[in-house]
């Protein structure tokens, strides 16, 4: 059986929306780099930096973890009621 094309243009919409959430949330939460003048090491940790100029620890903000959290359980809950 055919699938109709209302059908395959509603997959298309909701796999561009799931690429669309994924990327703003990797540039959400990408990891801030130190462009500046050559610094000791111990001055760039003092300023919360690592020696290759990457910031220290991760920029999860919490608000955006639990954001994506629930996108993940209703995709989820919506492909299980399709297959």
């Amino acid at each position: 059986m055919n699938q109709s094309m209302y059908l395959r243009l509603a997959v298309f919409f909701v796999r561009m929306d799931i690429k669309r959430e994924e990327s703003a949330w990797r540039k959400a939460h990408r990891r801030i780099r130190y462009v500046g003048e050559p610094l000791s090491e111990h001055l760039m940790r003092d300023i919360g930096f690592e020696k290759d100029g990457l910031s220290i620890g991760h920029t999860v903000a919490p608000k955006f973890k639990a954001q994506r959290e629930v996108a993940r359980m209703r995709r989820k809950l919506r492909l299980n009621l399709t297959t």
